[in-house]
């Protein structure tokens, strides 16, 4: 009697399993990815409008003198005559406004983005950060003091 061996030709369920491991790991480190680069533009978009801020703000000093009724002056400077909107979609606002500079209240800022936020703010020496929210899942505004 012969036995005859024929070639089986498919995939084994191992094999299966192995493909959709990979395209898991795949799938996860990519999802990882354009969150991490998603937050780094709504940091990179908020720093730009802070500057943005800033920079009327001096144009609006050096016209009149005073920071009185900066808030509302500076509207002149900055482009389409309103204040920027944060990375994360609310509204910016100034407050605390004095002879010695003011606040720009930047709304929204993720716990888990301050961090970074602070860290590139406080690179130019006119900023202190006044309050940044703590670490840890949720939303609050972030509060910089400006110096003139």
């Amino acid at each position: 009697m012969r036995k005859s061996f024929k070639t089986v030709l498919g995939v084994t369920l191992l094999e299966i399993m192995l493909v959709l491991a990979i395209a898991a790991m795949i799938i996860v480190m990519s999802i990882r990815y354009y969150q991490s680069a998603s937050l780094n533009q709504k940091i990179a978009a908020t720093v730009n409008n802070v500057t943005g801020i800033v920079a009327a703000a001096e144009s609006y000093l050096s016209m009149n003198g005073s920071l009185t009724g900066v808030d509302t002056g500076m509207l002149a400077y900055l482009p389409g005559a309103r204040l920027p909107n944060s990375g994360w979609g609310g509204a910016m606002t100034i407050s605390n406004i004095s002879l010695n500079g003011y606040n720009i209240n930047i709304p929204s800022v993720p716990n888990t983005g301050c961090a970074q936020l602070r860290s590139l703010l406080v690179q130019n020496t006119k900023f202190t950060i006044a309050f940044c929210p703590a670490a840890g899942p949720g939303f609050a505004t972030m509060v910089v003091q400006v110096l003139e």
